[in-house]
């Protein structure tokens, strides 16, 4: 067998790093340990591990070791990953905390005619006759809620929380616990929104927001009940 020099163990090293050898650890093995493996002098894999890191894809640490460095998005695709298998009750906890306080931003920070376009999302959902036209203006009306808040993050949040809202496991949840009398109960709480928005009311808006949203939870979760602390 031909003797390995550091442009094979380069070449090597890069194929083992592409398929995802030290992905878990992220780390490679010390020099110490792959001049063992590849049967050569430690300053042949430096040399290897050096044209690899200079090119941005292997970062040195000193007294830390050589780690993987990852692909530019893959560590916010990994998170988008989970998200999309989030369950429904941690969804719907977030929506907790996030969708009344967007609710208080926009009362203060929105336009006139944001505010116009939420209540006219709340009228087409009011207007509805069916669960689809009504899910459809539901989620426009959350929606421009988010956008009226004026918070460009907070607006990303919210649609990465409609990603996984639009999962088939919610959309069975939604379907088994609509009925017309909660779509009414839903608009009557919708309007209470407006009105908050409409008087420029933050606490008002975060507070029937907040209503809103327990009303949701329990018809969700809950057949409609009261929930419970576990």
């Amino acid at each position: 067998m031909p003797k390995l020099v550091s442009s094979d163990v380069e070449a090597s090293l890069r194929q083992r790093i592409a398929a995802g050898a030290w992905r878990l650890a992220g780390r490679l093995p010390n020099e110490r340990e792959l001049a063992a493996e590849y049967g050569v002098a430690r300053n042949t894999v430096r040399a290897a591990i050096d044209r690899i890191a200079a090119d941005g894809s292997l970062v040195r640490e000193a007294g830390r070791g050589t780690f993987i460095k990852p692909a530019a998005g893959a560590g916010f695709a990994e998170v988008m990953r989970k998200l999309i298998g989030v369950s429904p009750i941690d969804m719907m906890s977030v929506r907790q905390i996030l969708e009344p306080r967007a609710a208080a931003l926009a009362a203060t920070n929105a336009s006139i005619s944001e505010i116009d376009a939420i209540a006219a999302a709340h009228a087409a959902a009011a207007a509805a006759s069916d669960m689809e036209t009504f899910e459809r203006w539901d989620g426009e009306f959350h929606h421009r809620i988010f956008v009226g808040s004026r918070i460009e993050l907070l607006n990303y949040l919210h649609e990465i929380l409609l990603l996984v809202r639009n999962q088939d496991l919610w959309l069975q949840i939604k379907h088994r616990s609509f009925s017309e009398p909660r779509r009414q109960i839903y608009c009557t709480e919708h309007a209470a929104i407006v009105q908050a928005l409409q008087h420029r009311d933050a606490m008002a808006a975060e507070a029937v927001m907040r209503v809103h949203l327990e009303s949701v939870a329990r018809n969700l979760f809950s057949g409609g009940a009261p929930m419970t602390e576990p």
